[in-house]
């Protein structure tokens, strides 16, 4: 097993010439450690915005916002073996933005898994392993904003850094218990998978906690918000949780406000959600509750 390098800086792969040097420096190797960033957080539609790819001799990550990455997707998908840790979402993000297949997958969470491993994520893996804490700084960053500092950089590039050390380690622990063919296999059904686009159920208010407890008035309003909230997330493109949370979509349901004054009352119904869906939020109480009837 090589060891992974210590303290090295990441290439930043953002135009034609340096994605060229790239690909030339993955065309010669057999085995090679790729990872991705989306910004699935911070937005309705997501798309990948970082690449990381390692090799034995550097860390490098990728700006698919500033460079087309489509040549390092074909020597990618040529037949090498790419190594990833939990793959199935990259996976998913890769096929579908890119159209990319990769044959010879390697995923280390699997492997793990199939290991008997406790720990399966990539942090308790490298502190096991390495010794090393990785830091969590990052974890919920804008990876679509730019520009990306330094720190934000070398936080990504530890996402592939230590995974062709792991894979090593994995592999060979495969081997000696015999099982490396069948975890050849289950890393084929991975990078099978199909990517699907997101098709909004206007009946997934039904799985919000809480919503089965609703009096039948209550589920006809959350519903009629639970769509008015979609619409506007994906004119905003943004996510929906960030329009309105679920906690105030079913406080408002159990308590059908009737006006401006109570809805602004209620737990997180702040003055944007007032702005976006003020008005929406009223006229499903009005359309879907019985008035009120005077002196009660």
């Amino acid at each position: 097993m090589t060891p992974p390098r210590q303290g090295a800086t990441p290439f930043l792969v953002a135009d034609s010439s340096s994605l060229s040097r790239l690909v030339e420096e993955v065309r010669a190797e057999p085995v090679v450690a790729l990872d991705t960033e989306s910004n699935s957080f911070h937005v309705y539609r997501e798309r990948i915005c970082l690449l990381q790819v390692s090799t034995r001799a550097a860390d490098y990550v990728v700006d698919p916002l500033a460079v087309d990455p489509s040549p390092l997707g074909e020597v990618l998908c040529d037949g090498r073996e790419t190594v990833l840790h939990g793959a199935d979402y990259d996976v998913r993000c890769l096929r579908r933005e890119y159209g990319w297949h990769l044959p010879r997958l390697f995923d280390t969470m699997a492997a793990a898994r199939r290991l008997g491993r406790q720990g399966l994520g990539l942090s308790a893996l490298v502190e096991a392993h390495f010794g090393v804490r990785l830091s969590k700084t990052f974890q919920r960053s804008d990876w679509g904003q730019r520009p990306l500092t330094s720190a934000q950089l070398a936080y990504a590039a530890l996402d592939t850094h230590y995974l062709l050390a792991l894979r090593d380690m994995l592999a060979g622990e495969l081997d000696a218990r015999g099982a490396s063919e069948q975890a050849r296999r289950e890393f084929e059904r991975i990078a099978a998978v199909v990517a699907r686009e997101r098709v909004f159920d206007p009946e997934g208010y039904r799985r919000l906690r809480g919503a089965r407890e609703l009096e039948p008035v209550g589920r006809a309003v959350l519903r009629a918000i639970y769509v008015a909230r979609e619409e506007r997330a994906s004119g905003l493109d943004r996510p929906p949780f960030k329009v309105l949370g679920e906690d105030a979509m079913i406080a408002i349901a159990r308590r059908l406000p009737r006006d401006a004054d109570e809805l602004g009352r209620i737990p997180g119904v702040t003055p944007s959600v007032m702005r976006r869906l003020g008005d929406e939020i009223l006229s499903a109480v009005r359309a879907e509750a019985p008035p009120v009837s005077e002196g009660t």
